[in-house]
Parts: C-alpha cells; structure tokens; sequence
C-alpha cells in the first residue's frame, strides 16, 4: 500500500517557453518545467480527471480543459490554445493544485493504469440515429459527430437520440463516452 504523503509534490510550476499556437493563431502554447519527476502521480491523476488520456509506457497524461489541450510529461507539461500569458500561469496554478491533491490523497484513489482512446468521428457517427435533423445546430450527424468528438458539444444536444427508437443506440453512445472519459450529464447515466 501506497503511503500517504503529508507534503505537496510541487511548490510551482516553471513557464519556460511561450509561442504561437499552431491550431489557433490568437493563442499561445506553452511549456513549463516540473522541480521534479511527476510520472508517479499519472495513474492517480488517470482516475481523477476522467477525460485524461494516460499512456503509462510513454509515461504522459494528456488532459483536454475548456478547449485546452494540456500534456504532461515526467518532468514538463506542454499546453495549446491558451488565451494568453495570464491564461498560463493560471492553467500552471490549476495543474500546481490538481498535482498537489492527487498525490496528497493518493492512498485514497485507487490508481487507473488503463489508457482511454479518444474516440473518432467514425466511433460516434455510427451510433448517432442518422437523420440529419439539425436539430442540434449542426446540418450533419457527421458535423455534430466531429464536435462531439473534439468535446465542443454535449450528447444532450442530439434530440433524436433519446426517442424510444433509439434505445439501445442511446445506451451504447452513453456508455462509450462514459468509457473514454468524456463528460455525460448525470441525468443520463
């Protein structure tokens, strides 16, 4: 068994780079480097953050935070769409803290080795009903797909998926989701 730690991992967080972000020209990316290796925490951290995709051999953790996508390596973590320099340093204090409770609390969460796959457009399409309503905003399931996909959009929006006719549909899609981390309303689970 795991001991319980009564002393915080990391005091900060180093902001060592800051360019353009590649996918958003209005925003920047950043790396940042950890005092120390922080792997340990990735399977605890696995279990917390449930949209986090954990690959224990590669030893990353990569975490998708409003629209952030935020990767963390054993000793930095490098992050994309950040809306600038205070969007940074608070992204840095939220990981600071998010680090912190993790392996504070660590023998109370059971650790999660597993890696979740995002899942693709494909995945999804094939298990929405089809009929390309628009009800949800989006002239395609496929368009709707792809945002539901990219965490962009909520199951909930996609009407037709709760008719009766799409019963058991429903139930797989939800549960996919469940599985690969993305965020299901309580209602429907």
């Amino acid at each position: 068994m795991i001991k319980q730690s009564d002393q915080p991992l990391l005091q900060n967080i180093e902001i060592t780079q800051v360019i353009p972000c590649l996918a958003d020209p209005k925003k920047i990316r950043f790396t940042a480097d950890f005092q120390q290796d922080v792997s340990d925490v990735f399977p605890y951290l696995n279990t917390v953050v449930k949209s986090a995709i954990y690959n224990h051999a590669g030893r990353t953790l990569t975490i998708r935070k409003d629209g952030r996508l935020i990767t963390l390596h054993s000793k930095h973590v490098s992050a994309a769409k950040i809306n600038g320099l205070e969007d940074a340093q608070e992204t840095v204090n939220w990981l600071v803290k998010l680090i912190n409770d993790c392996h504070l609390k660590q023998s109370t969460i059971n650790p999660n080795y597993d890696r979740r796959d995002r899942l693709t457009v494909l995945d999804i399409v094939r298990l929405l009903p089809g009929t390309n309503c628009k009800k949800c905003g989006q002239q395609t399931c496929l368009s709707f797909a792809a945002l539901l996909a990219s965490e962009n959009a909520s199951i909930a929006a996609c009407r037709d998926i709760f008719m009766p006719d799409f019963r058991d549909t429903r139930s797989e899609i939800l549960a996919l989701l469940r599985a690969s981390g993305y965020v299901v309303p309580d209602t429907f689970k």
